[in-house]
């Protein structure tokens, strides 16, 4: 790739502080996974949680939406106004990529339905197993771990979308729109920024209290498993035309 690759951040949630000074905000662990695959890059942060929305739509390469601890059905102003920009972003046909909170978001806009999941919480390493063969899909494989922690989930696709990989847990764990072949939107349940130790701390801080302890020790335990972050995240970004 010549020059930089322009990234627009789309912030909707912070880590809690003493985690946010060990391993980084959100943009700052994205920050630090491009930098690991090698990929020059610039970054516009907007902190979406404090009203921060671009203003151009302009001049970015990627739009890249992380996740958060909200719910994205949650009756919160910012949350109605991000809806509304990353709608304006899928009619540009600018690529978009969402992760966790925004791969939900993004399957709520586009006409899916997204609840606290009555499975629970998912949360350490999980497998998901490829269900449709995009040519892109091979750098992959049939099979991936990534690292997982969220209680929401994708309950309806939409209509416009290709389930690439799922689990039983998780059905729709990627998601690609429109194109199979050559998507402007592709999604992830998992966090390919995270670090296995940031994750571990994660999941102790609620172990007891929203997570329950049988689900956060075998989490725990899974964390001795090999991710694999680096090539699915720079996969996505290959199939989004990007790199």
């Amino acid at each position: 790739m010549n020059g930089c690759l322009r990234i627009s951040i789309l912030e909707t949630g912070k880590l809690p502080t003493q985690l946010e000074e060990k391993f980084g905000s959100y943009p700052r662990m994205f920050s630090n996974l491009f930098k690991e695959i090698g990929i020059k890059h610039v970054l516009k942060i907007f902190d979406l949680t404090n009203e921060k929305l671009p203003k151009n739509l302009d001049n970015t390469d990627l739009w890249l939406i992380t996740g958060s601890a909200y719910g994205v059905y949650e009756k919160i102003e910012w949350i109605s106004k991000l809806k509304k920009l990353i709608y304006q972003i899928y009619l540009k046909k600018s690529p978009i990529l969402g992760i966790c909170f925004g791969h939900q978001i993004i399957a709520e806009v586009l006409g899916g339905k997204v609840t606290k999941s009555e499975k629970g919480w998912g949360v350490g390493v999980h497998e998901y197993r490829r269900i449709l063969n995009p040519k892109w899909s091979n750098d992959i494989g049939d099979f991936f771990s990534g690292y997982t922690s969220h209680q929401d989930q994708i309950v309806v696709k939409p209509k416009n979308a290709f389930t690439i990989f799922g689990s039983n847990f998780c059905p729709y764990s990627i998601l690609c729109y429109d194109d199979i072949e050559n998507p402007s939107v592709i999604t992830i349940q998992s966090h390919p920024e995270f670090k296995r130790d940031c994750l571990k701390m994660i999941i102790n801080r609620r172990l007891g209290k929203t997570i329950p302890i049988d689900v956060g020790i075998k989490g725990i335990k899974s964390l001795n498993y090999v991710t694999n972050n680096r090539i699915v995240f720079s996969t996505l970004l290959k199939a989004l035309k990007v790199i």
